[in-house]
């Protein structure tokens, strides 16, 4: 149990940084299987369902099946557990941890400049890809603080990564894209979770 605890606040903390640096704007509604390769080789699979306003992510993480519902306007994350009908909110600025499994940041980026919203990124554009499918714009970003580099391939038409591949050997690519409206339920959290706070999760309070 500790083990599994453990995993799911490594979790929660990845989507705090998620939800903080998603920002608020019109999506283009799609849904997609995604495909997630840690820096140390292990994966994770799932899919992405992409509303008008809201994004879901579902994906078996560590043998738990977990569900995230992004709200960017609001900067605000809900990370559902199926398996034990709880769910946790989530705000933009909350990180009570550094480590964790990895994930993409899934989130749409201005076609004319992907790093309007990160100054401490430099963006670099290296031409025009196909990608499953796809129409892509490839672009470099380098961090300027810590030097990692990023290639991401940038749909021309969602303005959503459909693959990159980053430095420290991780790696993210979305397929089965379809560009479908998911129904406004999709983004809803079911009848019958219970809310629990990170304090009482990181605490061991965990509810049985």
């Amino acid at each position: 149990m500790r083990t599994v605890r453990k995993s799911l606040v490594a979790l929660a903390a990845l989507f705090m940084l998620f939800s903080a640096q998603a920002f608020a704007q019109f999506l283009t509604p799609f849904t997609a299987d995604m495909a997630v390769k840690q820096k140390t080789g292990e994966s994770m699979d799932g899919k992405v369902f992409v509303g008008e306003h809201k994004i879901r992510m579902d994906f078996d993480a560590r043998g738990h099946q977990m569900i995230t519902i992004t709200d960017p306007a609001t900067q605000t994350s809900y990370m559902l557990m199926p398996e034990r009908k709880m769910y946790m909110e989530i705000h933009g600025g909350q990180n009570p941890m550094q480590r964790g499994p990895k994930l993409p940041d899934l989130k749409s980026f201005d076609p004319n400049n992907p790093c309007a919203n990160n100054p401490d990124t430099t963006c670099e554009k290296a031409g025009a890809e196909t990608v499953n499918g796809r129409s892509c714009e490839k672009w470099i970003f380098k961090d300027n603080k810590n030097g990692e580099v990023t290639t991401a391939w940038i749909d021309q038409k969602l303005h959503f990564p459909v693959k990159s591949i980053n430095s420290d050997g991780s790696e993210f690519e979305l397929t089965n894209i379809k560009e479908d409206a998911p129904p406004a339920s999709t983004f809803d959290i079911p009848a019958g979770y219970q809310k629990f706070d990170m304090g009482a999760m990181m605490g061991g309070r965990m509810p049985q």
